[in-house]
């Protein structure tokens, strides 16, 4: 088994097809709503998916709950916390939007800055595992633990996915962490319990398997909407799942192959970064742009852009703002 303390480099590769993922997503979305693009739909089957098995790699529960708890909101409240009241407070936002904090509760809207709904859903889908986990090996022995850990997240991922075709929400998103878990805990499940991280890559093995992914993907992808626990309510409900763990699957593969790429590899390393500015930048770069470029055009320049200013924003942060963007410790931890 790889230390955890050793990074990965395939899996900030994955990280940073994953980021760039969501801001082409985002780009298209807020610069040119009426200018559509190809596989949009099978972006949004394994998109945030992909996000939440990412996460779940990595799961350690730490030498207590309160250890755990507190490198968690290092890691993921702090960092909400400070770009929620930052972005909130900045004058464009506050022109457009009066009352941030009540949209957030009413409508689980984040004016000016929604991305960053990942990084408290997130949180939550830590503590829900964390008690999963907990609660596994109080009802099985180490036999069939991992049995009994999958069999829950699947209960309370299957409750969460019920709730969002049935448009029954619940506050701060926590039905969003529980379709999640499912995902969160097949991550954990793929690092700890299988030889598919440390396995050596075989181009024919490996193909084969990223082409089935791919095309489940593209024939069976359902319309989702992760931040609204949004899914579908007829009979292709179960795809949900299927496709969000094949096209992760298929982004794991084709990023274990290429092994690494030096700047999607560093976006990855700080894809927090990205992801809590990137909508700022691509509101206020669309701005100055849109008076000269249309179309498809203005959407690759805006995306260039966007990508180049957070990549300065990565260096910038990362040296003077360690602390609100995951890069150290506010709360100290043993």
């Amino acid at each position: 088994m790889v230390a955890e303390s050793k990074r990965i480099g395939w899996v900030d590769l994955a990280k940073g097809f994953c980021i760039l993922l969501v801001v082409v997503n985002h780009v298209f979305l807020w610069v040119n709503k009426s200018f559509d693009y190809p596989l949009e739909l099978q972006g949004r089957a394994f998109r945030m998916p992909l996000y939440f098995v990412l996460s779940g790699l990595f799961f350690k529960q730490y030498e207590n709950f309160g250890g755990f708890l507190k490198r968690k909101t290092n890691k993921l409240l702090i960092p909400f916390l400070f770009f929620f009241v930052v972005t909130s407070m900045l004058p464009c936002a506050m022109i457009e939007h009066r009352s941030a904090l009540s949209d957030f509760l009413d409508q689980r809207t984040i004016y000016f800055n929604n991305p960053i709904w990942f990084l408290l859903c997130l949180f939550e889908v830590n503590l829900m595992f964390y008690l999963v986990h907990i609660l596994a090996r109080a009802i099985s022995a180490t036999r069939y633990n991992t049995a009994v850990l999958l069999t829950l997240s699947a209960l309370c991922g299957v409750a969460g996915l019920a709730m969002g075709a049935c448009h029954l929400r619940l506050p701060l998103y926590l039905d969003t962490a529980m379709s999640a878990l499912p995902l969160f805990a097949f991550g954990y499940w793929l690092f700890r319990k299988t030889g598919f991280m440390q396995a050596s890559v075989s181009p024919v093995r490996d193909g084969v398997l990223m082409t089935v992914c791919a095309l489940l993907v593209y024939f069976l992808a359902v319309p989702t909407i992760w931040a609204n626990n949004d899914f579908p309510s007829d009979n292709t409900l179960s795809l949900v799942y299927l496709t969000g763990i094949a096209g992760t699957l298929m982004v794991l593969i084709l990023s274990k192959f290429i092994g690494r790429l030096p700047l999607v590899s560093f976006w990855g390393r700080y894809s927090i970064i990205i992801l809590c500015t990137h909508q700022v930048v691509i509101t206020l770069v669309s701005h100055f742009l849109r008076p000269w470029l249309t179309g498809g055009i203005q959407v690759l320049v805006v995306l260039v852009a966007t990508m180049a200013v957070c990549h300065v924003l990565i260096l910038f942060m990362r040296r003077f703002m360690p602390h609100v963007t995951a890069q150290k410790d506010v709360i100290p931890v043993k």
